[in-house]
């Protein structure tokens, strides 16, 4: 079964997951940015998403 995942469905998936609580208004705001930093991502190369996950491990985001 191969599935692909969308960045919509990705950002759904990271909300649920999240234990914040927020009004509808900032789930949504937060549904949008997170779809376009998952959409980013998706469209980087595997050498491109490497230096982004070195870049985040050295800021501290994990």
């Amino acid at each position: 079964m191969d599935i692909e995942l969308t960045p919509a469905q990705l950002a759904v998936e990271y909300l649920r997951r999240d234990k914040t609580d927020v009004t509808p208004a900032e789930y949504l705001k937060r549904l949008k940015q997170l779809e376009l930093e998952f959409a980013g991502l998706m469209a980087l190369s595997s050498l491109e998403l490497k230096e982004e996950i070195d870049y985040a491990w050295r800021m501290g985001i994990h």
